[in-house]
């Protein structure tokens, strides 16, 4: 089991260090430029910032998660680096307003469609020294998130019954079917916490088909 855990640790690093090299092959920016990836973010709707768009909305997204600030801020300030090198007179604001608003105008859709295609696309363009008897081995684990305690999430993720009203926050539960080869996710399924057909089981089950056939 721990070769497994340290296996799967030192891939999702791998493909972190990947996904942050720019001039890597398999850089977010060259991931999310093919025609598959571009079809999906295409059905976006438009945003009305011209600096973030949907596509730098997304890349923005995705390297905020995967650095170790994680803040908007800095998020920000590094986009706001890469832009002055390009143009000196055409520069956004350092407000991080516009970037938060972008980010929650992605569609939910288009972001589970981009996890389900991205693992695809890292299995798909993995080293076979990576994998274990030149298999792809698969992991299935699940987990529960706290979430912005917002009315939406409330309804949607009700907050734990051991919290008082006001004082707790919405969880929501996911299970995840993962690639040892690449770290990568090739699908998942969130839930309530609590509630009829909201364990991991009942969650792995809308998934299985795809996930584990893959």
């Amino acid at each position: 089991m721990h070769y497994v855990i340290n296996k799967l640790k030192s891939q999702i690093e791998k493909q972190k260090a990947t996904l942050l090299d720019d001039e890597g092959s398999l850089s977010i920016e060259s991931l999310l430029s093919s025609d598959k990836f571009q079809s999906i973010i295409n059905n976006c709707r438009s945003f009305r910032s011209r600096f973030y768009t949907p596509f730098v909305t997304l890349i923005l997204f995705i390297r905020q998660v995967l650095s170790p600030d994680k803040s908007c801020k800095n998020t920000v300030a590094t986009f706001l680096a890469s832009v002055s090198t390009e143009d000196n007179n055409n520069i956004p604001s350092s407000n991080t307003g516009p970037y938060c608003k972008a980010r929650q105008k992605l569609p939910i859709e288009t972001l589970e469609s981009l996890v389900k295609l991205s693992g695809d696309s890292l299995s798909k363009s993995s080293n076979a020294r990576w994998k274990i008897y030149n298999r792809e081995v698969k992991l299935i684990d699940g987990t529960s998130l706290t979430m912005a305690d917002s009315e939406e999430n409330q309804s949607r993720y009700p907050q734990h019954d051991a919290q008082k009203a006001g004082a707790g926050f919405p969880i929501m539960r996911l299970v995840a079917i993962m690639s040892l080869t690449t770290g990568g996710i090739i699908d998942y399924a969130v839930g309530a916490y609590k509630g009829k057909g909201t364990g991991e089981h009942a969650l792995l089950r809308q998934i299985k088909d795809t996930g584990l056939t893959h």
